[in-house]
């Protein structure tokens, strides 16, 4: 029986079949500017959206993920389409990137960031992209978790229901307090980002926000940016 981290990446993967080629090369296309030879991918799951960097720039991907269930899952999908060899796999934590600075001319972290550390894996990111490289990230914003509550009331589960409640309270606190409740109850709980707050941790770390991709939405942002050289 597949757990909750196993069931999001086979639908990641079956959202990633399905895309057509403009969506399949979104990521990519938003970096053709640049000479790209490593890629990593923060929360990668099953790493689907790595292939189109070795398809179009032949790079070298690295993914990383915390759940060691997804490392499994995605070194099988690379194996069944033959990109094992254009790819590497580490069980790590966002927060602590197990990598040399200025490692990589591309950092992915597509809706993985809710879940993590937010100061602390911006700042890992900064520290090894390389100068000029581009960070191309994807958040949920608060209208994300105000959009979950109408359909859970549907499902008429208390549990279901009061998640994105917590969700909003944990992510309220951390940008009224500017600290994030990680530890005992809250933790691995999710926190939205608003723009003020990444715009300032950006800056904090040599990076600049310079556009919003074409897959932007108000619940889920999607960010191009850059480090400062």
């Amino acid at each position: 029986m597949l757990n909750d981290y196993e069931k999001h990446a086979e639908m990641a993967l079956e959202n990633f079949a399905k895309r057509d080629l403009e969506s399949r090369y979104l990521l990519v296309n938003a970096a053709k500017n640049i000479k790209v030879t490593r890629v990593l991918d923060v929360g990668c799951g099953a790493g689907q959206d790595m292939v189109p960097f070795i398809e179009k720039t032949g790079a070298f991907c690295v993914g990383i993920d915390i759940a060691e269930e997804l490392s499994n899952r995605a070194l099988g999908f690379f194996r069944k389409i033959k990109l094992e060899n254009r790819s590497s796999f580490v069980r790590s934590r966002g927060e602590q990137l197990p990598f040399a600075d200025e490692s990589f001319e591309i950092v992915l972290c597509r809706v993985a960031l809710p879940y993590m550390d937010n100061r602390a894996v911006i700042a890992e990111v900064a520290r090894v992209l390389c100068p000029d490289g581009i960070f191309l990230l994807k958040t949920h914003a608060p209208a994300f978790y105000f959009g979950m509550i109408p359909q859970r009331l549907k499902k008429l589960s208390l549990k279901q229901i009061a998640y994105p409640l917590i969700c909003l309270a944990g992510g309220t606190w951390h940008w009224l307090i500017g600290k994030q409740l990680q530890n005992g109850f809250w933790k691995g709980k999710e926190v939205f980002q608003t723009k003020g707050f990444l715009k300032h941790e950006f800056a904090k770390n040599n990076l600049k926000l310079e556009s919003y991709l074409s897959d932007t939405n108000v619940q889920t942002p999607s960010l191009l940016i850059r480090k400062i050289q």
